[in-house]
């Protein structure tokens, strides 16, 4: 099944892209200092950092990343916890938490487990559930190999597996199911 990307699926695109984006922002600016200290840092086998905390503003929009605890060892930086915001000009946003994730330098993959989120549209607020996305820098794509679920007050649509790619087209590899939650609305 391929559906098309509405105002809510496009919204979730680039609430996923912006996601990768971010990921990519924190862990360019972990590298800085590692950068620096390249020669002595790779003698140690692991790096412990915590409480991180970035703030930027990336075209208007305003984005805060929170990461209690990342470890870096041999090119995979393991974090915990991560809590990304994103803020519109609008006044709209959305907010994306994660209990664990990583992301390998080579090749520029990126795993979050047990993901939750809240889009905020003009519309309405999509929820997001997944226990595992995968992201590729190589294609900028996003796959839910073990599911995910979407839903607000009218409906749940649950999937397998999907992907979603960076143009905003949902692939639903297996199908999926949609449940009305409002009946007669």
């Amino acid at each position: 099944m391929k559906l098309r990307a509405g105002k809510g699926v496009f919204a979730l695109a680039l609430a996923l892209l912006g996601t990768a984006v971010m990921i990519r922002y924190a862990l360019r600016d972990m590298n800085l200092d590692i950068d620096l200290l390249r020669e002595g840092l790779e003698n140690m086998p692991t790096l412990v950092m915590e409480n991180l905390e970035f703030e930027r503003e990336i075209s208007g929009d305003y984005w805060q990343v929170r990461i209690p605890l990342a470890r870096r060892n041999r090119g995979v930086i393991e974090v915990s916890s991560v809590d990304i915001h994103r803020w519109m000009p609008n006044g709209k946003g959305w907010y994306f938490r994660s209990r664990t994730g990583s992301y390998v330098e080579e090749g520029g993959n990126a795993e979050l487990h047990f993901l939750l989120g809240t889009l905020e549209m003009e519309e309405r607020v999509l929820n997001l559930e997944s226990d595992f996305l995968f992201w590729s820098q190589e294609t900028n794509e996003f796959l839910f190999p073990k599911g995910f679920m979407v839903y607000d007050a009218e409906f749940i649509l649950e999937a397998g597996t999907a992907s979603v790619d960076s143009d905003g087209v949902i692939l639903l590899d297996r199908g999926g199911v949609i449940r009305w939650t409002q009946n007669g609305k």
